[in-house]
């Protein structure tokens, strides 16, 4: 996973503010979040595989409140993760991976969705918005990443 992160992070650059710097690269802020995150309760992933190697993933997990982060939301998934190698972008494979994700999400009693993605990647909000995900309005910074972030939702019902 930490390779896929890698390697779809490094397109950040492209879109990022002039001169931005992270405190630590995304990958090496996750390769330890990645691993935790997947042994929580509740949590799961799915991956996509192509040419004998993983080209993406999606994580998900059970939503929690931002100032509590041990107040579980009923019936609210939060997308922790989605991301893809940039040379399988276009293909499909985030679609087929956020699909099967939300439809677990489904199985497992859901009815609606969250995510965060940066507000300067236009190319992930445009994604989302196609499949289905609305803003919210909700902003917050992440200082880790030194980006601003926007709040999308979806109904799992629809």
């Amino acid at each position: 996973m930490i390779a896929v992160l890698e390697e779809a992070t490094a397109t950040y650059p492209e879109w990022a503010p002039a001169g931005w710097t992270p405190e630590l690269s995304l990958a090496d802020s996750e390769r330890k979040l990645i691993p935790e995150r997947l042994a929580l309760p509740g949590c799961w992933s799915r991956v996509a595989e192509g040419d004998g190697q993983m080209v993406g993933y999606v994580i998900l997990r059970p939503a929690v409140e931002h100032e509590t982060p041990d107040r579980l939301i009923p019936g609210l998934v939060h997308l922790y993760h989605l991301f893809v190698r940039p040379a399988w972008w276009g293909r499909g494979v985030a679609t087929e991976l956020l699909s099967s994700g939300l439809a677990d999400a489904v199985q497992r009693g859901y009815h609606s969705a969250r995510l965060w993605t940066p507000r300067r990647n236009v190319r992930a909000r445009a994604f989302y918005r196609r499949e289905g995900w609305h803003e919210t309005g909700a902003e917050t910074y992440a200082p880790q990443l030194d980006l601003e972030l926007v709040e999308y939702r979806r109904s799992l019902l629809d």
